[in-house]
């Protein structure tokens, strides 16, 4: 008996330490962890929809049981799920359903584009659509709508502009929303007029809505197809995770569904869209309370911040500054609400233990934005508040230390100034320019930079933004050296952009935005090492997977 003794211990040690199975494995490729240490391994084990284990092929072969999925990259960069840290979800799925002209070189482009859409149609029914940028045309002015109204003239149109906060309608639309010369601007909007007063179908800020109110309305199934739609392209482009900027409680609802469903393949952090909060003369804390979530789905869906919108966007000259702009004497922007109004939704947010994140792009808007949280932040000392200001384009050195002072995050977009560089200057002149999208300038103040891109305002690529956050040049590579180098990103930190500082962002960094033992295991696999190419091979790259809680939401490879 004494014979089989020994034998019969070292099988039973060798079993108990054999691990539990793990539902997925990943082997042979270049694990990023972006952990404290930016440390590198060659595989790692998924089970229950977290990291179990993070090492060696040949320490991670030992999860391999019967039932387990294996993933074999040979050497492919696996990265932390992709997070867009600012986007409109939402928007893109119209996008993807509507008119297109992004691709139009001149405004004759546009009416032959409109033209060539009225064919399909019966009178009466909407082309809604857009992606025009004035910048990119030879003219570069604001266009006029008499030529779309005289090839649309029974069909009403509405085309927003790149960055959405302006739309171009035709003379159908004109007169649906009653707009004509005696029309006054609306508050937080204008009305672009003729020399005569008449209006040129250009509506800037609130001014649209007062055509987008009549849009007819999409059934609940077809919000929730663009919506799916949506997110199915976005796992495409290798995103885990969604900052949604601005939402209802219908959406919410209809986000809490999908879920229950089983068919949301997206982390989504949620802000409570402005024009969902409520007048002044209700309580704003009840019903911040009432629309808090942490945490539904095992982390699918939180929803803990208010989203405001401060000021407009440079590129239609809505964002606000103390000064006027360069190339526009005597506008020197707009506000769309007053600073009183978000320090009262400040002080109802900390109250509620929810976060304000606030659109300011223009250096008034961004000033004045933080002067606001200020006040309400004295009310509510050491708070971890995560407050926030989406886009801080253009700033001041001053700004950028009262940023670090108050401890409010610079939620910013790298493609921003990648489409803005070519214009800025003329809006601005070179002295304000000079921090207009200064990362390194942030990043140096101690500041983590949640990146996004503003999709479908830029492209939904999160490649297109690490790109442009370590060059900043266009695709051609343009300037030489990159417009104001010296506010560049590194590779590393562009990474940490999209990925920890992004959770960071959504009070999330525990559970998301690295590759840990115990985070959830989100992943997105390159097809190029972002590390070690040289930045041109960025765009190049593509995405060979996209996991979301363990599951493989996109493969191709």
């Amino acid at each position: 008996m004494k014979n089989y003794i020994l034998p019969l211990i070292s099988l039973c040690l060798l079993l108990s330490c054999q691990p539990e199975p793990a539902d997925m494995v990943i082997l042979s490729a270049k694990v990023v962890t972006v952990d404290e240490d930016f440390s590198i391994h060659e595989a790692l084990a998924i089970r229950d929809s977290q990291f179990v284990a993070i090492g060696t092929d040949d320490e991670i072969e030992n999860f391999i049981g019967p039932d387990t999925k294996t993933l074999e990259f040979d050497g492919a960069m696996v990265l932390p799920g992709l997070i867009d840290a600012h986007a409109h979800l939402h928007s893109l799925g119209d996008k993807l359903a509507s008119l297109n002209i992004s691709d139009c070189k001149s405004f004759d482009e546009v009416v032959s584009a409109l033209a060539e859409k009225v064919k399909d149609l019966e009178p009466g029914e909407w082309i809604i659509g857009g992606r025009w940028d004035h910048t990119r045309w030879e003219e570069r002015v604001f266009p006029v709508h008499d030529e779309i109204s005289r090839v649309s003239p029974d069909n009403p149109v509405y085309l927003s502009r790149v960055d959405g906060n302006s739309a171009f309608v035709n003379g159908k639309a004109l007169e649906m929303a009653g707009i004509k010369k005696s029309t006054p601007d609306p508050e937080g909007g204008r009305i672009i007029r003729k020399p005569d007063g008449e209006p040129t179908g250009v509506l800037i800020n609130r001014a649209m809505n007062m055509v987008k109110g009549l849009f007819p309305e999409l059934t609940g199934e077809q919000k929730k197809q663009r919506f799916l739609d949506a997110v199915d392209y976005c796992n495409q482009m290798g995103l885990t995770g969604i900052h949604e900027a601005g939402v209802g409680p219908g959406e919410i609802a209809m986000y809490k569904s999908i879920i229950d469903q089983g068919d949301l393949n997206i982390r989504l952090y949620a802000m409570l869209g402005e024009q969902e909060v409520p007048v002044l003369n209700v309580e704003l804390e009840p019903y911040f309370r009432a629309n808090k979530i942490d945490n539904y789905g095992n982390h699918m869906l939180k929803v803990k911040s208010i989203k405001l919108f401060f000021d407009g966007a440079l590129g239609s000259r809505g964002a606000a500054f103390f000064e006027d702009y360069a190339d526009d004497p005597g506008n020197n922007g707009l506000l769309r609400i007053n600073p009183e109004y978000i320090t009262k939704v400040s002080k109802a947010a900390l109250a509620a233990g929810m976060g304000v994140n606030t659109h300011c792009i223009g250096i008034r808007g961004n000033r004045l934005c933080l002067e606001a949280y200020q006040d309400a932040l004295k009310e509510f000392p050491g708070t971890d508040h995560r407050f926030r200001i989406e886009h801080a384009q253009v700033v001041r050195y001053e700004d950028i230390q009262l940023f670090t002072d108050l401890g409010v995050i610079p939620s910013m977009q790298p493609t921003h100034c990648t489409s803005d560089m070519r214009f800025i200057e003329q809006r601005t002149g070179a002295d304000r320019a000079k921090y207009s999208y200064a990362w390194r300038s942030f990043i140096d103040s101690g500041h983590k930079i949640p990146c996004g891109s503003d999709f479908p305002v830029e492209s939904v690529n999160p490649l297109w933004g690490i790109y442009s956050a370590v060059t900043r040049q266009d695709h051609s590579g343009w300037p030489e050296g990159g417009w104001h180098p010296e506010q560049k990103m590194t590779i590393e930190e562009a990474i940490k952009g999209f990925t920890i500082w992004a959770a960071y962002g959504a009070w999330q960094e525990d559970i998301l935005g690295s590759i840990e033992v115990g985070k959830l295991a989100d992943l997105t696999v390159l097809d190029k090492d972002l590390l070690t190419i040289e930045p041109r091979e960025i765009l190049e790259t593509k995405v060979l997977a996209t996991i979301v809680g363990g599951k493989v939401k996109f493969l191709q490879y």
